[in-house]
């Protein structure tokens, strides 16, 4: 079954959750503790003020006395009304304060999540371990902190009862002890090897129900509909999904169906000694030996002691329920970025006078062996227009995770101004660039509020977000929208616009615009641009950054002639680099690109 290892190692899980709790919700948690303890209390003083009830009835029907002595009796009925009344209060109380200190934990604990999920290096996200570490994160809930406790707060209630009515029967007869705990203990070890064995099978399942959540999510999200109805892949990917919820359903339902059958075994059992014990007392009470009140009390306490039996039951298997996945949110909060400030972080260079280099710079993404970088050497001065080409895959997105700081290189260094970036502050050294990724976002925000993410301090009317979006020729088709700047760009809520995948490309121009860094970094800044649009970015495009440095990733080489440099990349390896003239001039992999893109300029390279 269950070791005792096992059994107490949910009180590791409480010395994790009790700071948590103190934080988000100290007054609220004093509070249910307090009325925790007063409710078990009266509980317990109902059963005792019953019991004597039933005593002082039974000795007065067995006496001839006047109605005057049965004052004693209604004393007993009115101070019992008022002990349940006030337990009825202090239930409800407690009731209220769990509730509260449940909800301000929950936001507490999402406000826990995001803080980690916002830091994490950009290599969690970019690993099947993000995805099955946050699942089960989620899976295990914001709520689970409360449960633990408050299962911990009733498991106390219900245990101090429980002693209490043990020992009332004790009192009756010990041997009725031994009936109570056939009841209550082959239950809780019932309950508790079917809790473990249904979590280790939900963790295994992780992946298996990620891909179901997926399989849902392309036949109802609107990002996938056109091709769904184009390719006819509905039906397909309903029978995947209903496989899969098929395969889950079963092993599921195995585990119901073998646990239900044990606990019927288990319950008959429990039954059936609660009814021998009845027998032998009521024939003890026949016999004189055993008071009328002493019979109901048994009645009362048991089937109290039966039904917390089964609530202590409940509660121990949820509590190690409740470790078991908070075992799960407390690791996701453990989490810690590697790509971190140093201890004593250098001051960013004002001005910048070197500039930005790789010195044989090699990067391969954790858990690969293969690099995606090699000796690279390149270097960005201030104000200076570089550009990179070449095919895809050749690691030119990886280079500009490296040049942000996304990741840290494998092998050699970066400097600025000759300083490694690693000692710079991290906030502070990210804040140098503006970045169009070429996976850009779409934020289901208006358009004002997606320009102005580039510069988030910025405030709501500033007219920086007008400015950058007259720089990426974004302000000409935003004023046409239904509500300008303030219209919503897109079409989950109410009074939204959607707008084409060109204009979202000069959206996300615009928000690289916002900041004033300085060096903006576009990666495939025009794919989704027509030529026309394309050769007016790029006519002025020195006065648009305000003469501040720029790296440009492009596969239309008209975009890059206009650059200062440009390094040629293949296969993670920089083979050629120099300006435009000297590259067609090698007669190289860069001549060879451009003279097949040629037909496309109406100005050949003579």
């Amino acid at each position: 079954m269950v070791s005792l290892r096992k059994l107490l190692a949910p009180v590791d899980t409480l010395r994790a959750i009790l700071p948590l709790l103190w934080v988000s919700s100290r007054k609220w948690t004093l509070l249910a503790t307090l009325f925790m303890v007063m409710e078990a209390c009266l509980g317990l003083a109902v059963l005792y003020l019953l019991k004597q009830l039933v005593d002082v009835v039974t000795q007065l029907l067995g006496d001839a006395t006047s109605p005057d002595s049965f004052t004693p009796v209604l004393w007993y009925v009115a101070l019992t009304g008022v002990t349940t009344l006030a337990f009825i209060v202090i239930r409800a109380l407690s009731n209220l304060a769990k509730e509260i200190q449940s909800l301000l934990v929950a936001d507490h604990i999402d406000q826990e999540i995001h803080a980690r999920a916002v830091v994490a290096d950009l290599a969690f996200y970019e690993s099947p371990r993000y995805f099955d570490t946050l699942e089960r994160a989620r899976e295990a809930g914001n709520h689970r902190p409360v449960q633990v406790v408050s299962n911990l707060m009733m498991l106390a209630r219900n245990g101090i009862m429980l002693t209490a009515i043990a020992a009332l029967i004790l009192s009756l007869n010990w041997l009725l002890v031994p009936v109570l705990a056939i009841a209550i203990v082959p239950a809780l070890l019932v309950r508790l090897h079917f809790t473990r064995h249904l979590y280790d099978w939900q963790h295994r399942r992780t992946q298996m129900e990620r891909r179901a959540g997926y399989l849902d999510w392309l036949m109802t999200s609107n990002y996938h509909a056109k091709e769904l109805r184009l390719y006819q892949l509905g039906e397909h990917l309903r029978g995947c999904y209903g496989r899969l919820r098929s395969q889950i359903r079963h092993e599921r339902l195995q585990i119901t169906q073998r646990r239900t059958r044990i606990e019927v075994i288990v319950g008959g059992i429990a039954t059936t000694a609660f009814f021998s014990a009845l027998a032998y007392l009521a024939w003890q009470t026949a016999q004189g030996r055993n008071s009328v009140g002493d019979l109901v009390l048994f009645l009362l306490i048991f089937q109290r002691a039966q039904s917390m039996g089964q609530d202590l039951v409940h509660q121990l298997s949820n509590l190690y329920e409740d470790h078991l996945y908070m075992g799960l949110l407390l690791k996701f909060l453990a989490i810690r970025p590697v790509i971190a400030d140093p201890a004593e972080p250098a001051p960013i260079p004002d001005p910048i006078r070197e500039g930005i280099r790789f010195h044989d710079v090699g990067f391969h993404y954790p858990g690969c062996t293969t690099p995606a970088l090699r000796h690279i050497d390149l270097s960005i001065a201030p104000g200076q227009i570089v550009a990179l080409v070449g095919t895809n895959g050749s690691g030119k997105t990886s280079l500009i995770k490296l040049l942000c700081r996304l990741y840290d290189p494998t092998t050699g260094k970066i400097t600025l101004d000759g300083v490694d970036i690693r000692d710079y502050g991290l906030e502070d050294y990210r804040r140098l660039f503006s970045v169009i990724f070429q996976d850009y976002s779409h934020y289901a925000e208006s358009a004002g509020e997606n320009i102005r993410f580039g510069d988030i301090e910025s405030p709501r009317d500033t007219p920086a977000v007008k400015s950058a979006a007259i720089k990426a020729d974004a302000d000409s088709f935003i004023q046409g929208l239904s509500a300008g700047y303030d219209t919503p760009l897109t079409r989950m809520f109410d009074d939204g616009q959607e707008i084409s995948i060109g204009q979202w490309q000069k959206i996300a121009l615009a928000r690289a615009f916002m900041q004033q860094s300085r060096v903006i970094i576009l990666d495939e800044p025009t794919s989704a641009l027509d030529p026309g649009a394309e050769f007016q970015l790029f006519e002025n495009f020195r006065e648009r950054i305000d003469h501040r440095a720029a790296l440009i990733i492009s596969h239309r080489l008209s975009t890059v002639r206009m650059a200062d440099h440009i390094y040629v990349m293949e296969q993670g390896v920089i083979c050629e680099s120099g300006t435009h003239d000297e590259l067609i001039e090698r007669g190289g992999i860069y001549c060879r690109l451009f003279n097949q893109q040629a037909h496309h300029y109406r100005e050949v390279d003579a």
